[in-house]
């Protein structure tokens, strides 16, 4: 008999126990009814390394592309680094601004806004840059217009000191078509992109002259 009455109150307590974890749930859904959305943070630039196929330039559209484009642009014509290395690959013939340049445009950041650069890596600065506006053609010109902010950190280490911020505007002439640049064979970019070196120069695009605002 005691035994009965001790698997009968088990048996009770089972079934209230359930019950509570049963009403505690509904409460607890019927309280947040929230949803949960899944996002990818891309880990690196490496295609292999982001979940799914990457875009392609047709998928984008001409326009987006070549916005991409000019944002790196951009940012490779302005951004300081204290690495003086990093200067000397960027004033090389494999560096992406001499490849997405003309002569007279690289010539022009070398005896300029390059001395800026160096002067700025010299001191341990760092300068970043970013287009701020969507870059438009107004009717009947071939300048594009391009506005960008430069951030200079001139202090290294020292977050008490605010950065400078300047702004400016860039007129130039784009010579830009999607797909490959011409006369270049696929080999010749395979070994190029196999080295590890910037893909934005593989596409045809260059800047030919830039108006400085």
């Amino acid at each position: 008999m005691k035994k009965l009455v001790i698997f009968l109150i088990g048996l009770i307590l089972l079934v209230l126990t359930g019950g509570a974890i049963y009403f505690a749930a509904g409460i607890f859904d019927a309280g947040s009814k929230q949803t949960v959305h899944p996002f990818f943070f891309q880990p690196n630039n490496l295609s292999e390394q982001r979940p799914g196929l990457p875009e392609t330039p047709e998928y984008m559209g001409k326009s987006k592309f070549m916005d991409l484009l000019v944002r790196k642009y951009i940012t490779e014509y302005f951004y300081a680094a204290p690495d003086m290395e990093n200067i000397a690959k960027r004033m090389s013939s494999n560096g992406a601004l001499y490849l997405m340049s003309s002569s007279e445009v690289f010539n022009e950041w070398l005896n300029n806004e390059n001395q800026v650069i160096q002067d700025l890596a010299k001191n341990k600065s760092m300068r970043i840059a970013r287009v701020i506006d969507k870059i438009f053609q107004p009717r009947g010109s071939k300048y594009w217009v391009v506005n960008y902010e430069l951030v200079t950190w001139e202090k290294p280490n020292d977050f008490s000191i605010a950065p400078t911020v300047s702004r400016g505007t860039m007129y130039m002439d784009i010579e830009y078509e999607m797909g490959m640049r011409p006369n270049v064979s696929i080999q010749a970019i395979h070994d190029y992109l196999e080295r590890g070196e910037d893909p934005a120069p593989v596409f045809h695009f260059q800047v030919k002259q830039i108006i400085q605002g």
